[in-house]
């Protein structure tokens, strides 16, 4: 029997097929936006160069390792670290000779000292100096006076092609030298601190190169542990949830147990800093009591808030297992509908693939600025040698010291800084509104297609031999053909909001006054609940899209007349199947988390032989379990999806239908049964 609602002739068994298109106006819009970002990548492509930033710069410019005369040499040396910007290092300049090197320094060095020790021959020897210097014609002492030569280099390691000095044994390197009130200690060591976390991260990216085939194994293996979790849930939906919270308290359980254990057997930790230690890697091991013992709490306290949660919810809880058992019946008639979220995933990660490469390219555009420095490394100088330096003390560095020789006497012609130019700014900003605009566009697509799929299997009153045949395809091509424009409305909301969030926390992270940074954060939290909201709002509409082939505007009003309505039932049941959705996700990321500890702790025998031992175990573990979780998201996705299209479904099922033999319910004889109705 086919009901009509006779105010609207809407039909409510199943997609109406007699559609028109909706928001076509934002579609162009759309569109256009598409044409404007693809002609900005064109415009990055041609006139940007990605080496620029990829590889250092020395004092002229050239690209070290890469340009021809330089090939051999890919390490950026800086002749006084101290008179860089600390933390800046890798995006500003530096007023310091910079020249390239085949490897960074290996010893601690100090030129006078060194003279003064082994002789002039064998200090010169050892000596870093600017290219076409001829140290023979001068001694080591008027080398360094004059700037040829770095005065000292310290025991260095390559970081992102820089020579970063390491933190050992600084306190003896100016312990008996002539240099030490010109240089102070403490300055060498602040400049390296300032740099720690940058070495952190080039150690991160070493353990990752090493074991990344490990954690490609355990994405593959929680893909199938995800599949197989999906398929069994077709048959037994609620012992597989029930399962999944008798796992988690126990897991939980277990897991308060040993990380207390460790807690206790772990040694306390010294006030230590990073200059302190010799390496990056012992400032972490020595917060391991305390990571322990944070670890602990937080397990102790979720596994209260489930405890709480079954209690409380219980009622709720069997409703929402009806549903997810409802779902998994629509997911197991439609099997498509668990791989099609692989595809809008592949979409967003070549979205996210061109954003990267176009902001690579633009930020290359910018212009490369070289300054005047004088003898004494400052940039701030009078140098009246017009034809090479302009107004605002930029200068052309080739030719610079013979044609300025006269009038800028010690001065040199060195790189500075990469200038923004205020239009890079704006194709920046372009190119971050095209991924968010293009990420939820496809996001909203994937939404809208499963609504549509799962709506025709509802509305079948005899399940599943009623259902239209392929449901899905159907639903992506009513989809394509008709709402589009709808699908590029919604999403643009949401990256309006996100982009406003990204703003404010730019500001945030710029501001110097707390005044600022309060309102920043204050103002970021209300745009959060409102990004929410609107997310929240917009899957209903594209159920209700998918359904009624009505506008966005028309179906979030519906949608939101709708949920308020059955508030208590949308809001508590909505947020409880998610939680038990979610409990299943973290049964198989939990599992691969244990495995993937004893693996890179080499605690499994036979593993051990085919996996170094590493210090930065963490590393490995967190991208596996972050892989994980986010593979099972793609398969549980159109668990969600049916859920909230069957309970929107389910709600205007009870509100059209009284059960009668001229308006029977659709609804599953597990869902009449909680809910006390029949036919």
């Amino acid at each position: 029997m086919i009901e009509v609602d006779p105010e609207r002739e809407l039909i409510y068994r199943g997609p109406v097929k007699n559609r028109s298109c909706t928001d076509v106006v934002c579609l162009v819009i759309f569109i256009a936006f598409l044409v404007g970002w693809g002609i900005i990548g064109i415009y990055g492509f041609i006139l940007g160069d990605p080496q620029r930033l990829l590889y250092p710069t020395d004092s002229y410019g050239r690209i070290c390792g890469v340009d021809e005369k330089l090939k051999d040499k890919p390490y950026l040396f800086y002749f006084d670290l101290t008179q860089c910007a600390d933390s800046f290092l890798f995006t500003s300049g530096c007023p310091t000779p910079q020249v390239c090197v085949k490897t960074c320094p290996v010893e601690n060095f100090v030129a006078i000292d060194a003279a003064a020790e082994t002789g002039e021959a064998l200090t010169k020897i050892k000596m870093i100096c600017k290219e076409n210097v001829t140290v023979s014609e001068m001694s080591v002492k008027e080398l360094v006076d004059k700037g040829y030569c770095a005065s000292y280099y310290i025991h260095s390691e390559p970081l992102a092609g820089r020579c970063v000095p390491l933190l050992t044994n600084t306190s003896d390197i100016f312990s008996n030298s002539t240099l030490g009130p010109v240089v102070p200690i403490e300055k060498i060591v602040n400049v390296a601190s300032s740099l720690a976390h940058y070495l952190i991260l080039d150690r991160i990216f070493q353990e990752l190169s090493e074991t990344w085939w490990v954690i490609l194994i355990g994405l593959a293996i929680s893909m199938i542990m995800s599949f197989f979790w999906t398929v069994l849930m077709r048959f037994a939906a609620g012992l597989m949830i029930w399962l999944s919270i008798a796992f988690i308290l126990v897991l939980q359980g277990g897991g308060t147990w040993y990380c207390l254990k460790r807690y206790t057997e772990s040694p306390e930790a010294n006030n230590q800093t990073l200059a302190d230690n010799e390496s990056a890697t012992n400032l972490i091991t020595s917060n391991e009591r305390s990571i322990w013992h944070i670890t602990a709490i937080f397990l102790c306290i979720s596994m209260a808030f489930i405890i709480l949660m079954l209690i409380v919810l219980r009622n709720r809880i069997r409703m929402a297992i009806a549903l997810i058992n409802h779902a998994s019946n629509t997911v197991g008639d439609i099997l498509s509908t668990l791989l099609f979220p692989i595809f809008p995933w592949v979409f967003q990660v070549l979205v996210m693939g061109y954003f990267a490469a176009v902001a690579l390219y633009a930020a290359s555009i910018d212009k490369s600025n070289f300054r005047v420095v004088g003898p004494d490394n400052k940039t701030n100088i009078n140098c009246s040698c017009t034809s090479v330096i302009d107004s605002v003390g930029t200068c052309i560095p080739l030719g610079f010291e013979k044609i300025c020789d006269i009038q800028c006497p010690g001065s040199t012609c060195r790189f500075f800084d990469t200038g923004a130019d205020f239009y890079v700014t704006l194709l920046q900003i372009y190119n971050f509104l095209g991924l968010c605009w293009s990420i939820f566009f496809v996001s909203a697509l994937s939404e809208i297609v499963l609504a549509g799929a799962f709506a025709s299997w509802y509305w079948a009153f005899s399940k599943p031999h009623d259902v239209p045949a392929y449901p899905l395809a159907n639903s992506f091509f009513r989809t394509v053909s008709y709402h589009l424009g709808t699908v590029a409305l919604g999403s643009l909301i949401i990256s309006i909001l996100r982009s406003i969030r990204v703003l404010l926390e730019i500001l945030e992270s710029n501001a110097r006054e707390n005044s600022i940074n309060c309102c920043c954060c204050i103002i970021q939290f209300f745009v959060w609940i409102l990004e929410k909201i609107i997310r929240f709002i917009n899957r209903n509409a594209y159920v209700l899209c998918a359904i009624n082939g009505t506008g966005f505007c028309q179906s979030a009003s519906d949608a939101s007349s709708l949920i308020r309505r059955n508030v208590a039932d949308i809001v508590v049941l909505d947020k409880v199947t998610e939680f038990l959705l979610f409990l299943g996700r973290f049964v198989i990321v939990s599992t691969l988390g244990i495995v993937s500890f004893y693996v890179f702790t080499n605690k499994i025998p036979c593993v051990n032989e085919c996996i170094s031992p590493t210090d930065f175990f963490v590393v490995p573990i967190i991208s596996t379990v972050l892989g994980a979780y986010f593979i099972t998201g793609l398969f549980f996705s159109s668990y969600s999806m049916a859920v909230d299209t069957i309970f929107l479904c389910y709600l205007q099922d009870t509100e059209i239908n009284d059960g009668s033999a001229e308006k029977p319910f659709y609804m599953s004889q597990e869902l009449k049964e909680i809910l006390g109705k029949k036919n």
